[in-house]
C-alpha cells in the first residue's frame, strides 16, 4: 500500500511538473510571438518614415520588448534615441498629479470633494468647483488660457493663478466635460498648497525617489538636476526633419517633467495595483494618458483586465499617433491589426450636391477654438483658416476628404442626426472634433 501511494504521488508530481512546463513554454511562446509582432509593426512604421522613438511592453509582469527605433542610426544625429533617453512627457504629468491627489486623500491630507475656495479664496465660482471636477475635466474651465501677455514660459505660479481667475466658464461646473489645461494648473497649485513644495519637487519626493525612478525629473522648480540623455524634439517642415526646441515660449513651466520608458513602466506597475488601480482606472479597466507638443508624442497605458503595460515615446511628431496607440493594444490583446504601409490615397468624383452639404464653419475646442471654414470652389471642397485658403481637398469617400495622398490627415464629416454635420479632423496622428457653427453657405 505504501509503495502504491508513493507511485501515485510520483505520478501526480510528474504530470504536475509536465503541465507547469507546458504552461511556461506556452507563455514563452506567446511572449516571443508578441515581441515579434510588436517589432514587425514598429519596424514597418520606422521604414516608412513615421516613427523615431522608444517603446516598452510587458504582459503578465514579464517584459516583452524594450527597443529604440531610429530613422538615422548615426548616434550623432539629433534624432537619435536609445532606451535610456529621457523624453518630455507633457500631459502625462496630469496622471501623476491625479495620483498625488489620491495619495494625499488616502493619507487624510485632502478630500476630492473640497472646493477651490478652500485653497484660493475669492476664486470665481470657486464654491462650485471641486478638486474632483478639476481631475476629470468637468469644472467648466476652458482648455487653454486667453489673453496672456508676454511669453507663458515666464509666468510665475501667482501670475498663472491670476490669469486662471480671469477665464470664463464654458459651462456650469459638473454639467459637461472639456479637457482643460487651465484646470490642471489649479491641481498643480493645490498640490503645492498641500505639500508646501512646488509640484515638480513634490513629484520628485513623493514618486520618483520612493519608486527609484532615477532617470525622471523636471526642467524647473526642483533642487535636483537630473537631465542626462534628453531626447530632442523634431517635426517635419516641408520635406525636412527639423529639430524644434523642447522648451517653448507658449508653454507653462509648472509641470515640465521628463522620464524614460523604464521609469514610466515602474510608475505603471505602481498604480495598476490597489489601492490606486480602483481610484485611477476607467470603466474599461484601463489607466492611460497621452501627451505631446511640437515634435513630441507620448503614451503610457496599462490594462488591468489583460494585465499588460506599454509605453510609447516618439521624438518625431509625424507618427500616426492615434492609430498606433489603437494598434498597440490590438497586438497585445491578440486582435486583428494592419501592418503600417506607405499611403497612396486615390480620389473619387462626387456630385456637387453631396460636397455642398459640408459647407460651413466648424470650431475645434481642443485646438483653442480654432475655426475652419469649408467652401466649394470650382467643384472642389476648399478649407479656409483666418480667411486664407489652406487646402484644396479631394474626396476619398462620400464623407472623407484629404489633401496629401501620402499622408493620413483628413476631414471626415459626421451626420449629427439633426440635419447638419460635424467634422473629425485628422491632425498630427490625432482626430479632433469640430462642431459646426451654422449652416451658412459662402
Amino acid at each position: 500500500m505504501k509503495q502504491t501511494l508513493i507511485i501515485f504521488l510520483y505520478a501526480i508530481s510528474f504530470f504536475s511538473c509536465k503541465e507547469e512546463k507546458n504552461k511556461i513554454a506556452e507563455h514563452q511562446l506567446t511572449t516571443e510571438n508578441l515581441k515579434e509582432n510588436i517589432d514587425d509593426y514598429f519596424s514597418a512604421l520606422n521604414t516608412i518614415g513615421k516613427f523615431n522613438g522608444v517603446i516598452y511592453a510587458s504582459k503578465n509582469n514579464a517584459k516583452i520588448i524594450s527597443k529604440a527605433y531610429n530613422l538615422k542610426p548615426n548616434n550623432n544625429s539629433s534624432t537619435y534615441v536609445s532606451t535610456e533617453s529621457q523624453f518630455d512627457i507633457h500631459s502625462v504629468s496630469k496622471l501623476m498629479a491625479h495620483y498625488l491627489i489620491e495619495k494625499f486623500e488616502l493619507e487624510g491630507k485632502v478630500k476630492k470633494t473640497q472646493t477651490l475656495n478652500d485653497f484660493i479664496p475669492s476664486f470665481p465660482n470657486g464654491e462650485k468647483i471641486t478638486i474632483d471636477m478639476l481631475l476629470h475635466h468637468t469644472s467648466g474651465l476652458p482648455r487653454s488660457f486667453d489673453n496672456i501677455e508676454g511669453d507663458e514660459i515666464n509666468l510665475t505660479s501667482k501670475q498663472i493663478i491670476a490669469y486662471t481667475k480671469k477665464q470664463k466658464l464654458i459651462f456650469a461646473p459638473g454639467t459637461a466635460s472639456q479637457y482643460s489645461n487651465v484646470g490642471y494648473e489649479l491641481v498643480y497649485y493645490i498640490i503645492q498648497e498641500i505639500s508646501n513644495k512646488t509640484f515638480a519637487q513634490c513629484l520628485t519626493d513623493e514618486l520618483f525617489k520612493p519608486l527609484k525612478m532615477k532617470n525622471s525629473g523636471a526642467h524647473f522648480y526642483t533642487k535636483e538636476k537630473n537631465i542626462k540623455h534628453l531626447a530632442k524634439n523634431h517635426e517635419k517642415q516641408d520635406t525636412l526633419i527639423t529639430q524644434v526646441d523642447n522648451i517653448l515660449k507658449d508653454e507653462l513651466k509648472t509641470a515640465r517633467i521628463f522620464s524614460t520608458v523604464n521609469d514610466l513602466n515602474i510608475f505603471l506597475n505602481h498604480i495598476n495595483k490597489e489601492p490606486y488601480a480602483s481610484l485611477l482606472k476607467t470603466k474599461d479597466n484601463v489607466i492611460e494618458k497621452s501627451g505631446g507638443s511640437d515634435g513630441i508624442r507620448v503614451e503610457i497605458y496599462t490594462n488591468l483586465e489583460y494585465n499588460y503595460n506599454y509605453i510609447l515615446l516618439a521624438n518625431y511628431e509625424e507618427i500616426p499617433f492615434q492609430q498606433t496607440v489603437i494598434d498597440f493594444t490590438k497586438i497585445l490583446e491578440n486582435k486583428p491589426y494592419d501592418i503600417p504601409k506607405e499611403l497612396n490615397r486615390q480620389p473619387i468624383d462626387l456630385q456637387l450636391n453631396i460636397i455642398e452639404k459640408y459647407i460651413g464653419s466648424y470650431s475645434f475646442a481642443d485646438m483653442g477654438n480654432l475655426e475652419l471654414t469649408f467652401k466649394v470652389e470650382d467643384g472642389n471642397l476648399v478649407v479656409y483658416q483666418d480667411g486664407e485658403n489652406i487646402a484644396i481637398l479631394k474626396a476619398e469617400t462620400e464623407n472623407t476628404f484629404f489633401d496629401d495622398p501620402k499622408e493620413p490627415e483628413s476631414f471626415e464629416f459626421i451626420d449629427d442626426k439633426n440635419g447638419s454635420f460635424n467634422v473629425l479632423m485628422g491632425w498630427k496622428g490625432v482626430k479632433l472634433k469640430g462642431l459646426r457653427n451654422n449652416t451658412k453657405k459662402f
